[in-house]
């Protein structure tokens, strides 16, 4: 209880003066990072004595990372992604796939006790991106808006659609280190995504329909209904997850679906959701750094080396392939491949490995270097993306009005 109390008391603290503090380049996940790691520091507790890290964070954790790929996905756009997909689809498409290709082979070449599969996983992990560790950027409106649009929607799906390639690379080492038979692969396939997707999109449908009459008819509030919402995403992962699919997968696509229903109304509806998720992340990020105490102490120079590749060489080569011929400038390049933090997906993600698949040889390994990245992109991007989103904005200003950086969605798609 000491420990629930210590975060109430820094959470209570930090949003009072929430607005001051983020001016200065720090983040609601740097504070509570810091909070954590001084309260097992200061020997208040030993955050895995008796009991493992995902143990202690995997409930709270997969919750919170429910609540955001339902609220992420819900809030993306369709219409405008269809008519301005271009630099999304490329981030989404290419852009995700040779990062994934690229860390594994980074993996290869450092772990040596690490298989291909393991390798592929551990990329998997680190591919999503999360826009909250660089607000600055997509906040601020001296960056173009077709940037700050193309880096939210990233982020946004992303971490939806990396998760199957989680899967299925976990499922290929457990087969491959015999853990599990031949078919199993194809049992995740068709079983955790197959009735992942199909349970989203029902859900979701009928989710959104409903919430839309509710709203027409007047029998829901705006807060009801985005209770409602949170509700749904939950119960959706969790049952989703009891019949043998992904959670993840049916909050992602329920999400999508949900908010494809909705609509332009369906912006309101996912406040609470948002609210719900941005609270339940903060204690993650506390519980992070209480349990980064202990684990850091076995962290490795590979380890080190494979995550400061992730955060530049893995994330921006691949950016930069895939931003091949988009007419975009070589510094707005850099500034979309530097800014891919990593956050709260890839520790959930590591953590569900980390429950699921702990007899993998490599699962040390993995979850370190997961957990070694995504500290030091909370400090790195969050120190980082005020002043660079502001050098980046002045410089974008002084472009010819048919830069392709300048070119804006219709009035209306946002």
């Amino acid at each position: 209880m000491v420990v629930l109390g210590i975060f109430a008391a820094a959470l209570a603290a930090y949003e009072l003066v929430a607005v001051r503090i983020e001016r200065t380049g720090i983040s609601r996940p740097m504070v509570f990072v810091a909070v954590g790691a001084i309260v097992a520091a200061a020997g208040v507790i030993d955050p895995i004595e008796g009991e493992s890290p995902a143990g202690l964070l995997l409930p709270l954790a997969e919750i919170a990372l429910t609540l955001v790929l339902f609220s992420d996905a819900s809030r993306i756009n369709l219409g405008w992604l269809r008519e301005d997909y271009g630099l999304p689809g490329r981030l989404l498409g290419p852009g995700l796939l040779m990062s994934i290709g690229l860390g594994t082979l980074v993996g290869l070449w450092l772990f040596g006790e690490l298989d291909a599969w393991e390798c592929g996983l551990l990329a998997a992990i680190l591919a999503p991106t999360d826009a909250a560790l660089g607000a600055a950027v997509v906040e601020d409106e001296r960056v173009p808006g077709k940037i700050r649009r193309s880096l939210n929607v990233e982020a946004g799906l992303n971490d939806g659609l990396a998760v199957p390639f989680v899967l299925l690379c976990a499922a290929g080492a457990t087969v491959v280190e015999g853990f599990e038979p031949g078919s199993f692969w194809i049992t995740t396939l068709v079983e955790k995504i197959g009735i992942g997707v199909a349970a989203g999109i029902a859900v979701g449908l009928l989710a959104g329909e409903l919430a839309r009459r509710g709203r027409r008819t007047g029998w829901a509030s705006g807060t009801s209904e985005q209770l409602a919402l949170a509700g749904v995403a939950v119960a959706l992962f969790v049952f989703t997850e009891e019949i043998g699919g992904s959670g993840f997968i049916a909050a992602f696509v329920g999400g999508l679906t949900a908010g494809s229903r909705l609509r332009v109304a369906g912006k309101p509806a996912v406040a609470f959701v948002d609210q719900e998720g941005a609270l339940v992340a903060a204690f993650v990020f506390y519980a992070l750094g209480m349990s980064a105490v202990a684990l850091f102490g076995d962290l490795t120079w590979e380890i080190v080396v494979y995550a400061v590749l992730s955060l530049t060489v893995v994330r921006m080569v691949p950016v930069a392939l895939a931003l091949i011929g988009s007419g975009l400038r070589g510094r707005t390049v850099a500034f979309v491949g530097w800014f891919g933090p990593r956050g709260l997906a890839s520790v959930v993600l590591a953590l569900v490995v980390l429950e699921q698949d702990n007899e993998l040889q490599g699962i040390d390994t993995i979850v370190l270097a997961t957990l070694a990245t995504v500290v030091l992109s909370i400090f790195v991007h969050g120190f980082s993306a005020a002043p660079l989103s502001r050098r980046f904005g002045e410089w974008a200003k002084r472009l010819p009005a048919d830069a392709a950086e300048r070119d804006e969605p219709a009035p209306g798609t946002d």
